[in-house]
């Protein structure tokens, strides 16, 4: 079975998309299937456009090379389908090719938590990027999951969205989840009872983690805490531009590795006493499934996949997204309870333990051929 992943990402292993991809599509290959995977980035007409209008342009062209030589199965990420599925109603041949839309995180829902933290802050998004999000995505996320003969979503809630918009059947949405990494489940957890002196953040620098409430939180806790210090690690931002955010006075508590791979995030697990991740919006965070891997002691948002994984009091503490007070009151309660962050940190590794990669690569295989073939 010829497939193609279809993805508005860049071909860049160290960004989440294209790693997924490129993990599932070797598993594929394994398998004996001839796997291709299509990005922006093999298409040198659009840096000649505005990335504004990609959404529109990418689509229309990947669906000319698609109808030239048609796969049998399409992987389309996101709004990436919706030009095939409505060129695919006018050809009679391509309406063979077996369609999956795979999100990493609805955009309209992104879209909402981002504006609303505008609203917050007292700004709000340029008039062009309100009517691309308010009007033409979801248009183009219709039309995409409309065509598709199943959507995989990584959380619940995405999954009920679509299912209530009426863009997708219950039936055809599955929920498929990102997988724990083996190479930290592989080690032995960090050690919990030691006195708390690192706290880690993993993730970009974007206001989409939530980082204005980390850098507030800090300062609440370290005004407190001389002790202890903050790890920024794979924030894509140079230091100076993350020590910015906080105040002066704690600047070099910021510790801040702006590029890290699997190996170096792994080793900054191992160096942390208790993880921080408080995003604003998500999908499936690897970092938060990383950090469970790792067996570390969570303090987190209830957003995205984290609802579905964990629970409350038990594999993490919840705080409030958008609230930096909640946030440092979390970490607060485990700086000094060494029990409790063992409890946690136990339980988040069994959960991250049943979504390992070896358990999850059979199904996943599997459900993809029995759809190419159906």
């Amino acid at each position: 079975m010829r497939i193609v992943f279809v993805l508005h990402a860049p071909r860049d292993p160290m960004t989440a998309v294209f790693a997924h991809a490129a993990e599932r599509g070797a598993l594929l290959a394994s398998r004996g299937h001839r796997v291709e995977i299509w990005t922006h980035g093999d298409e040198p007409a659009l840096t000649r456009i505005a990335s504004r209008w990609w959404p529109l342009a990418f689509p229309l062209r990947i669906s000319r090379r698609l109808a030239s030589d048609p796969p049998d199965l399409a992987i389309f990420h996101s709004y990436t389908g919706w030009a095939f599925h409505l060129l695919r109603r006018f050809r009679l041949r391509l309406r063979r090719v077996r369609t999956i839309v795979q999100f990493h995180g609805v955009e309209t829902l992104h879209y909402r938590a981002m504006r609303e933290e505008e609203r917050r802050a007292g700004r709000d998004f340029p008039l062009k990027h309100r009517l691309l999000q308010t009007f033409a995505m979801p248009l183009l996320l219709r039309l995409s999951c409309r065509g598709a003969v199943r959507i995989f979503c990584l959380n619940r809630t995405e999954g009920d969205f679509l299912a209530a918009r009426g863009w997708a059947r219950k039936e055809r949405i599955e929920i498929v989840p990102n997988a724990a990494p083996e190479e930290l489940l592989a080690h032995p957890p960090v050690d919990t009872t030691n006195p708390v002196r690192r706290l880690l953040f993993v993730g970009q620098w974007l206001e989409g983690k939530g980082i204005q409430y980390l850098a507030a939180a800090f300062a609440e806790l370290a005004a407190e805490r001389p002790e202890i210090e903050l790890a920024c690690v794979g924030t894509r931002t140079p230091e100076d531009s993350v020590r910015a955010a906080f105040p002066t006075g704690i600047r070099d508590r910021v510790k801040v590795q702006a590029d890290a791979d699997r190996a170096e995030i792994a080793a900054a697990l191992h160096a942390a006493d208790l993880f921080v991740f408080p995003s604003l919006s998500e999908g499936s965070s690897l970092a938060l499934l990383e950090a469970m891997a790792a067996g570390l002691p969570i303090v987190t948002t209830p957003v995205g996949a984290a609802p579905d994984l964990l629970i409350n009091g038990e594999g993490a503490l919840f705080a409030a997204p958008a609230d930096a007070p909640a946030l440092a009151d979390a970490v607060r309660q485990l700086l000094d309870d060494p029990e409790r962050r063992t409890r946690l940190g136990r339980a988040a590794r069994l959960v991250a333990e049943r979504y390992a990669w070896p358990r999850l690569r059979d199904a996943y295989a599997r459900s993809i051929e029995k759809i190419g073939v159906a």
